[in-house]
């Protein structure tokens, strides 16, 4: 907890993605006010702290690198409090890894989609969002990707060149330089 200039937050440790997912998306310290299902998942953490399966989890989460700082209101705080327990910690760090995961998959899934090879896809969305190496590996995202997300390659010439054609076609027999034959046989080929 950190009380400055009435800006209280909640140390929570995260995933090294899931931080800078956090980051892009609200800012740093993270501020869920703009999200109000992410802003209620948070209140609803601290309010109903689950203490459940607390023993199975080490003392030390390694895979909990980074921690993320996260604003609450003073209401929140001396409502709820300020701590998650290991339980919570870990329902949080699933929740956006989820969310993270999803973005991921659907940004490399359309861009493979649209013709790019998968290695180029994985390393323009790393560029892109700063997921660099030692954020999120590139071997991490390609088998989370291989197993988990969807490819849908989009065939240019059936759904787009061919549209643009067929327009193309029309407007020339609007103006009189095609014959209606001709329009009548590539509607049909």
């Amino acid at each position: 907890m950190d009380v400055q200039s009435q800006k209280i937050t909640v140390s929570v440790p995260v995933k090294s993605y899931v931080k800078r997912f956090l980051e892009i998306n609200y800012g740093s310290p993270v501020d869920f006010s703009d999200d109000p299902v992410c802003h209620k998942f948070f209140q609803q953490l601290l309010r109903k702290p689950n203490y459940s399966r607390d023993k199975q989890y080490p003392e030390t989460l390694v895979n909990y690198s980074e921690t993320v700082d996260v604003l609450i209101s003073e209401h929140d705080f001396y409502r709820y409090g300020w701590e998650l327990s290991k339980t919570n910690t870990i329902a949080f760090g699933r929740f956006f890894e989820d969310k993270c995961k999803m973005m991921m998959r659907t940004i490399v899934g359309i861009t493979h989609g649209l013709g790019i090879p998968i290695n180029k896809s994985i390393e323009r969305f790393q560029d892109r969002f700063r997921f660099d190496e030692d954020v999120w590996r590139y071997e991490a995202i390609k088998k989370d990707f291989y197993r988990n997300g969807q490819v849908l390659l989009v065939d240019f010439d059936k759904e787009i060149f061919s549209k643009i054609e067929k327009i193309i076609l029309r407007n020339l027999y609007d103006l009189g330089t095609l014959s209606k034959q001709l329009i009548d046989q590539h509607e049909t080929a």
